[in-house]
């Protein structure tokens, strides 16, 4: 069964129940189908992850037979840098935000999250990261449909119910900065010893200043990611929370934003044409 077999299989709405509206059993009735047919999806993502092997071959072999170098995108990466260098930056995953998200923006967070714990096992360097107010959809999602990436057992990676280290009595204000695309003042450098705190939302611009007012409100400072300063970027200068967790790793190898951001974005997100254009006007 293919993937549009089964959207329609799940688009064959049942008459509605008395005492529900039909958006809400609409949403009711996808779960359900959803949870029934998850054997159909799980084979979808198999073919899926072998056409992806497939097409990766045969790109390396055009690059072999061209004599040419694999680019380093085509290379496999090893699951863990045994090599790593303690970065000596503390990362919190704000994830107070749950209730703001819908079920698919729940699923695309768990899913930057596990990024996020690949990127800090495999990168030059790490960070103590540890995911914050871990107590609801999230944490569901995690026990019930991840329950076979064993979360608790992550190295250097924790996942607290509350949020004491961001507003505990005892946490030392002075040693965090939340970031925020919402504020002017610009991140220069990261320091070791430093706390930085990043939102764990996925929400498609709808709560603008929400992590800026948040970190207001708990007196904690704000700075931004020098994201223009460095690179072009083409659309929104907001970043997914793995990117964010990437670039700050990635930004310990030279200490070096730009080249940080160029190896951490996706092409399709830089404007070349922009970088050009301002590099001759130097």
């Amino acid at each position: 069964m293919s993937q549009d077999d089964i959207k329609k299989k799940v688009a064959l709405l049942p008459p509605v129940p008395e005492g529900m509206s039909k958006s809400q059993w609409k949403k009711v009735w996808k779960k359900q189908r959803y949870a029934a047919m998850k054997d159909e999806y799980s084979l979808i993502r198999k073919e899926k992850r072998k056409k992806a092997r497939e097409n990766r071959r045969a790109k390396i072999k055009e690059y072999v037979d061209r004599g040419e170098e694999i680019p380093e995108e085509f290379k496999r990466q090893p699951r863990e840098n045994t090599n790593q260098t303690d970065s000596g930056i503390n990362i919190i995953l704000d994830c107070a935000f749950d209730d703001l998200m819908n079920d698919k923006e729940i699923v695309s967070m768990s899913n930057q999250i596990t990024r996020a714990y690949s990127s800090n096992k495999r990168e030059n360097y790490f960070a103590h990261i540890t995911v914050t107010s871990f107590n609801k959809r999230l944490k569901r999602r995690f026990d019930e449909d991840l329950k076979g990436c064993h979360y608790e057992q992550w190295k250097n990676f924790e996942f607290q119910e509350g949020d004491q280290l961001i507003v505990g009595p005892e946490i030392e204000k002075s040693q965090l900065i939340y970031l925020t695309a919402d504020t002017d003042d610009k991140l220069d450098a990261l320091e070791p010893g430093m706390t930085y705190i990043v939102g764990g939302i996925v929400d498609k611009n709808r709560h603008k200043l929400l992590c800026y007012n948040k970190a207001k409100e708990l007196g904690i400072t704000t700075k931004r990611l020098p994201i223009g300063e460095y690179i072009n970027i083409s659309g929104r200068k907001v970043l997914t929370t793995t990117h964010v967790i990437q670039l700050m790793l990635k930004y310990f190898d030279n200490h070096d934003w730009k080249e940080a951001l160029e190896y951490v974005l996706p092409p399709r997100k830089l404007d070349h044409d922009a970088s050009e254009q301002e590099e001759n006007e130097k």
